[in-house]
């Protein structure tokens, strides 16, 4: 975590040459809380994974794209469409169909996967929703480098708490392979962020963004005979669920395109 959020922070910085302004230092707390809500997200996914189920956390995190939705309207900044509504639902099922793996029977561990998931969805969509609000006053080149060093900076006061770093650095194997894993989050990052910041519409864009539950199922089965994953050896009863899911989350995006179409 530590190493993506300082190799975000330099790579969000070719983000200066964008258009943009600084407004007046009053107005700095609103990247500081952007960078709070990025780092709350990591936290809560990663202590899901971690202290729980991952079978379980990673659909629960996918609810994302339909908190975006929720909060949207509570905050009374934006009422989503009939449209958005139905597409961040099929979406969000469409994950869940992907990503069902029947969990242990250890309920306590469930609950606490559950809630530490939907707290680090809820920071992330918080995240999403401030990018979009305050964007238009920054700008895309102001206000995602900025966030992002702030983000860099709190992380380095994580550096206490990080595991066995020295022993890491002997490993020359696992350190390239941390570095290029931190950059692909980085730059998987840079995409979302740049087009909430430039184009608003958060919530249609978690819509198109959940697609990547699709392509890392796709990506899980063609590899798995090379590094020897399990999906090569998944149920054709697992293998149709996920098809479904699949499908729903074409259709989710479908409907978005086809809402963004009739808005011209």
């Amino acid at each position: 975590m530590v190493l993506a959020n300082l190799m975000g922070a330099l790579t969000f910085s070719g983000f200066w040459y964008f258009d943009g302004n600084v407004p007046d230092w009053h107005y700095f707390w609103q990247p500081l809380v952007i960078a709070i809500f990025y780092i709350g997200g990591q936290c809560g996914i990663l202590a899901a994974v971690s202290l729980g189920d991952v079978s379980v956390a990673t659909p629960v995190a996918s609810s994302k794209v339909i908190i975006v939705s929720v909060f949207l309207a509570m905050l009374g900044i934006e009422a989503p469409s009939l449209s958005t509504w139905l597409s961040a639902i099929l979406a969000t099922v469409g994950v869940l169909l992907i990503n069902f793996v029947v969990p242990s029977a250890d309920y306590r561990r469930v609950f606490l996967t559950v809630v530490l998931a939907l707290s680090g969805a809820s920071c992330f969509a918080l995240f999403d929703i401030s990018v979009q609000t305050w964007s238009p006053l920054w700008g895309t080149g102001r206000i995602v480098p900025v966030s992002y060093w702030m983000v860099g900076l709190l992380s380095l006061g994580l550096l206490p708490w990080v595991d066995r770093p020295r022993k890491l650095l002997q490993n020359r194997l696992a350190w390239k392979s941390l570095c290029f894993g931190s950059l692909l989050v980085a730059i998987q990052a840079m995409f979302l962020v740049y087009a909430i910041s430039s184009y608003g519409d958060a919530a249609r864009i978690n819509v198109v963004y959940s697609l990547r539950g699709l392509w890392g199922v796709l990506l899980a089965w063609l590899l798995a005979g090379w590094f020897g994953g399990a999906e090569k050896n998944t149920p054709t009863s697992i293998m149709l669920t996920r098809l479904a899911g699949a499908v729903l989350l074409v259709a989710a995006v479908l409907v978005t395109v086809w809402e963004m179409r009739q808005l011209g």
